[in-house]
């Protein structure tokens, strides 16, 4: 008996409606102050590990071709995130991908790290920028800042980077959590040697409420009094009495003695470069070789479920009229197990008194022609190459 085709059924495809989104809100000044810094980290306060020898130029460049694509998706999931006109679940799933995006962009930070040579120094902006400098593009952005001590004292090395990151970092913490509040700088002397120096970052508690999306985990002071405590200071912070936030830093004014060289020769750094060009060529190759064998598998199949129903045309030959299906089976050894599911669309009507037809491949190759054998009351009575 001719086993019927599974067809499947057309289902309904739902179309998901635009919606209109607006752009996050973002408090005066963060922006440009999250940008720049000495260090070129901006909102980062930690180095990233460089390759000692070598090169990698297309892996450097197609990782970074992926930064603005995951910067892209994390603005537009953080639009999704206040648009009003979805709800909560979808608010949450909207941070989310944000998140989720920012945390990808931070580990494909540590790739381009890695791959990085020895003399490919990392970008600043602005490069050299002092506290009165930042204090005046700060003011420029909206802030209203005020700096006590004018000219600030300029500190050696490591400290004098650690000071303009405490005072860029209190600055941008204030224009994202407290819009509208005054901040006060001061830098001064901290005892009669002047061997350190106090800076303080003061601001009050701001005049509105913070916009969504500005809390933050405080991974930012963390990776701020990593960078002090490197530098030979003491990084501090509170919350003052009118509700406002205060940053503290005490720093040397001379350079601390150096740190021992970290245990990382240059082989072990090769080692690492390798390991993650590895990881590129196998989140490459990997699914392009899955693809391959899938395809491979879907011919296979393809070819088995021909062959089932291929009937040869010297055995098409032979058949007679009248013959049984089991004796055709007795008659020709490698009788077709399995017929066509139904006849090709160009076959014309079978013939009229038929109980059933059957059909079998006559080519590999291709669907049509193919041969109808039909049957009445058990016997053989009409056999036709068909179209």
């Amino acid at each position: 008996m001719v086993h019927p085709a599974a067809r499947p059924r057309p289902g309904r495809r739902r179309a998901l409606a635009d919606r209109p989104v607006r752009a996050p809100v973002r408090p005066p000044g963060a922006e440009r102050l999250a940008a720049g810094g000495p260090d070129g980290a901006g909102a980062r306060g930690r180095r990233r590990p460089r390759a000692a020898a070598g090169t990698v130029p297309d892996s450097r460049r197609h990782a970074r071709l992926a930064g603005p694509d995951l910067a892209l998706i994390a603005i537009r999931a953080g639009a999704l995130e206040v648009s009003p006109d979805l709800g909560p679940e979808q608010q949450r799933a909207a941070g989310e991908l944000r998140r989720a995006a920012a945390d990808a962009t931070a580990r494909l930070r540590d790739i381009i790290g890695v791959l990085r040579e020895e003399d490919d120094t990392a970008p600043t902006s602005p490069a050299g920028e002092t506290v009165e400098e930042l204090a005046a593009r700060a003011r420029a952005s909206g802030l209203t800042v005020t700096l006590a001590a004018t000219p600030v004292p300029t500190l050696p090395g490591m400290a004098g980077l650690a000071l303009h990151r405490v005072v860029q970092e209190g600055l941008t913490n204030a224009a994202k959590h407290a819009p509208g509040a005054a901040v006060a700088v001061a830098v001064t002397p901290q005892d009669d040697e002047a061997a350190t120096v106090r800076v303080e970052v003061v601001s009050g508690p701001g005049t509105g409420p913070p916009p969504l999306g500005s809390r933050s985990g405080g991974t930012g002071l963390v990776a701020l009094g990593e960078r002090v405590r490197l530098a030979g200071g003491t990084l501090g912070h509170r919350v003052t009495g009118d509700g406002g936030f205060a940053l503290t830093a005490v720093l040397p004014r001379r350079a601390p003695a150096p740190l021992p060289a970290a245990p990382t020769s240059a082989r072990e750094l090769d080692l690492a470069r390798r390991e993650v060009r590895k990881g590129l060529a196998r989140a490459i190759w990997i699914p392009l070789a899955l693809l391959a064998a899938l395809g491979a598998l879907m011919l296979g199949v393809a070819a088995w479920t021909q062959a089932q129903s291929y009937l040869e045309p010297d055995d098409f030959a032979r058949v007679r009229l009248g013959q049984t299906p089991a004796r055709l089976d007795e008659m020709i050894d490698d009788w077709p197990e399995h017929p066509l599911d139904g006849p090709p669309q160009q076959a014309p009507p079978e013939p009229s008194g038929m109980d059933e037809c059957r059909y079998y491949r006559s080519t590999m190759l291709a669907a049509v022609p193919v041969y109808r054998l039909c049957f009445v009351d058990g016997h053989l009575a009409d056999k036709a190459e068909v179209p």
